[in-house]
């Protein structure tokens, strides 16, 4: 019998690097348009519903044994749907807030 050897935990610096100049941050995740994250959510809202109904049907029919996959497919759609309303929702507030806003 032969075991394999456990590499030793490596040592994580936290903010003791430096990570580049300004310019190199502007292009980080914060900047993405929120016209893209709502269409990003939609659309994994829409794959992940397809999933999660073809999932059923097969269900359904008695075409799959894969019972753990199907529950796994359908929390990823309770997921994305919270996600995608809470999105909404918070749009709208954010809206409703500046549109109250006196200048």
């Amino acid at each position: 019998m032969t075991f394999d050897t456990i590499a030793p935990i490596q040592s994580m610096n936290f903010g003791t690097e430096k990570t580049g100049t300004a310019t190199d941050s502007s292009s980080s995740v914060g900047n993405v348009p929120f016209a893209d994250v709502l269409k990003d959510a939609v659309n994994n809202l829409q794959q992940t519903q397809q999933a999660s109904a073809e999932d059923s049907y097969n269900l359904a029919t008695g075409n799959t044994d894969n019972l753990a996959q199907i529950m796994v497919n359908a929390s990823k759609e309770t997921a994305a749907v919270q996600f995608t309303t809470e999105l909404c929702t918070r749009a709208v507030s954010a809206y409703k807030e500046v549109m109250q806003m006196q200048v």
